[in-house]
């Protein structure tokens, strides 16, 4: 598939630290701008298979790998283009905007993506800067779930946080219920759960209990009547704040939005990198029978001797 991605890329060492993008230290948003675009490289057309008879390195995924072409959307300031390493250089064009504010500049992306329907992509992407695609299927997901239902429909995926050392929580989905209350002013009337029967698994598609995934993929057609809807770029910034409603309060003025069910939200899902929400378990976020590691450090030798006599014990 030909795939065009806007991703949203701001950074400001001066903005209060409210974000990963608004703090001092650029290494994490460095790193997970930089894994970001990796990822969609790992999907896109530089794949190959050993043939070790002849000793040498021939095309694999031909049916599957993309034609991926990135635009990252900045307001030409404030953002960390010229600290990528250079190995990343050639891998997106950049496009200056004029947001707004730099939270606007998710409808600055909007309007390029628009901009850019004349030239035929099958897939018309939306990214925040810190989310990392590992899924070879993932655009194809997005693709067949339309072509099932219908365009009036879209499939958003879960984010997710990953940690690189084992955790009592090795995954966790950070996008899940929000208030009833505020969920209904943006889905007034959810749609009844979708149910699609695969080879293996029944796959329960649901109206979500939380919209956002700081991304969207819209085919062409979709794109397309969005932009002849009253609501497209109508400015209302109204649902938490400018940044969360670019990537998700239009969509539901005239989608119908769906998520996979958490009995298999891994089915479609997005890494948002770095541990944000991941460091809040134990302390913000109760994980019952778990204190997080620098409690379990204060304990004593002796009560982890006690502990591990206990484990002995049961086994």
């Amino acid at each position: 598939m030909r795939i065009l991605l806007a991703i949203v890329h701001h950074w400001n060492p001066d903005g209060g630290g409210g974000h990963a993008s608004l703090r001092a230290d650029p290494k994490p948003r460095l790193d997970a701008f930089e894994q970001q675009l990796l990822a969609l490289q790992r999907i896109g057309q530089r794949q190959s298979q050993l043939n070790i008879a002849v000793k040498e390195a021939q095309p694999a995924n031909e049916s599957i790998r993309h034609h991926i072409h990135v635009a990252v959307i900045t307001d030409g300031e404030h953002h960390l283009i010229d600290r990528l390493d250079p190995r990343y250089q050639g891998l997106y064009s950049l496009v200056l905007t004029k947001p707004q504010t730099p939270r606007h500049l998710g409808f600055e992306a909007q309007k390029f993506l628009a901009s850019r329907l004349q030239d035929d992509f099958d897939i018309y992407g939306y990214l925040e800067d810190d989310l990392v695609i590992h899924d070879p299927y993932f655009f194809h997901k997005i693709d067949w779930f339309s072509q099932q239902v219908g365009d009036e429909y879209l499939l958003l995926p879960h984010r997710m946080e990953l940690v690189h050392h084992p955790h009592p929580v090795d995954r966790f989905y950070i996008d899940g219920s929000i208030h009833e209350e505020d969920l209904r002013k943006i889905i007034p009337n959810p749609e009844p759960t979708i149910t699609i029967n695969l080879p293996g698994i029944n796959l329960a598609f649901e109206s979500p209990k939380n919209p956002h995934s700081g991304c969207f993929f819209l085919s062409k057609s979709q794109l397309a009547s969005w932009t002849r809807h009253q609501s497209w770029q109508d400015g209302d910034t109204s649902w938490i704040s400018p940044l969360e409603s670019a990537a998700t309060l239009g969509l539901t003025k005239i989608f119908k939005l769906f998520k996979p069910s958490f009995n298999h939200a891994a089915w479609l899902e997005i890494q948002h990198w770095g541990n944000s929400f991941h460091c809040l378990l134990g302390r913000k976020i109760t994980l019952p029978g778990y204190s997080p590691i620098n409690q379990i450090e204060t304990h004593s030798v002796e009560d982890n001797l006690k502990n591990i006599d206990e484990i002995r014990k049961v086994d």
